[in-house]
């Protein structure tokens, strides 16, 4: 049998007496990174034969893991961290299982996703879990375009290295004034969730370097329509009014621009170009 075992996120006391006793028992551990799983393994004080597969060598892994299945063996698939075959190779692996009529189980326990959901401040009746944006930046436009108009809380996975040009992207599509709770490092030491803009997340990660492994939770859109069709229901003068009223009253350029983008439900990117023209 094959079994689906979770592991920690980042605290190991979150690992659960199921887990640690199917990876106690099972012939071998297939794991995405062998050298990670050993740790994990010596901290549990369980000694087990790892086996190596990722995305990159999942055909022949795969195969060789189904005639060991096939043959009465048990074995476990892990990830580095959470649940396996979510936004993982180990679901080509679940798919090979059921096409051969081979069983499969899980030993449930920790995920980034639901943790993240969880922790922020949105609709959690109804959500949807998209993974990882694309790398190619016309691809990633396609993607925020998918959920701009979703009507559900929206889970995304992502790098670090890739999180700020991510952020960029999102709110060129979604627009600047979408809420997001950025979640990082779950249960471990630096878990962090800041809950803002799309703007305000941006200038955040300005001076805030990104480290470590992200979840990006939108609120769902509302109000599609109004932001499909008439993304700016505000004629120009209410717009310049304001915001040469808010420079009166002391406000740098930055600060009235953010307030007006929040005041009229806009980006701010679209304030600066109907106050000063397109960049």
């Amino acid at each position: 049998m094959l079994y689906l075992v979770a592991t920690p996120i980042g605290n190991l006391s979150d690992i659960s007496k199921r887990a640690i006793e199917t990876l106690t028992n099972c012939d071998y551990i297939a794991s995405e990174d062998t050298r990670h799983t050993l740790r994990l393994l010596n901290a549990l004080g369980i000694k087990k034969k790892l086996v190596s597969y990722h995305q990159h060598n999942m055909e022949s892994s795969g195969q060789s893991i189904l005639k060991d299945v096939m043959n009465g063996m048990d074995v476990c698939l892990v990830s580095d961290a959470g649940c396996p075959a979510i936004s993982d190779p180990g679901n080509e692996l679940v798919k090979l299982m059921h096409l051969h009529n081979q069983k499969v189980t899980v030993i449930p326990g920790p995920n980034a996703a639901i943790s993240a959901l969880m922790i922020s401040p949105f609709d959690t009746s109804s959500f949807c879990f998209e993974g990882f944006p694309p790398v190619k930046i016309s691809e990633k436009r396609q993607f925020f375009e998918k959920i701009r108009n979703e009507s559900r809380t929206c889970i995304v996975y992502e790098a670090p290295h890739k999180l700020i040009k991510t952020i960029d992207v999102a709110r060129q599509v979604m627009g600047g004034n979408r809420r997001v709770s950025l979640v990082k490092e779950i249960t471990k030491i630096y878990e962090t969730v800041v809950v803002d803009s799309l703007d305000g997340i941006a200038e955040y990660l300005e001076q805030n370097p990104p480290k470590g492994e992200y979840v990006l939770v939108f609120e769902g859109n509302t109000d599609t329509n109004n932001e499909t069709e008439n993304p700016c229901p505000h004629s120009q003068r209410d717009i310049a009014e304001k915001y040469e009223e808010l420079i009166k009253n002391g406000f740098s350029r930055k600060d009235a621009m953010r307030k007006v983008a929040v005041l009229f439900n806009m980006s701010r990117n679209d304030v600066y170009a109907i106050l000063f023209g397109s960049r």
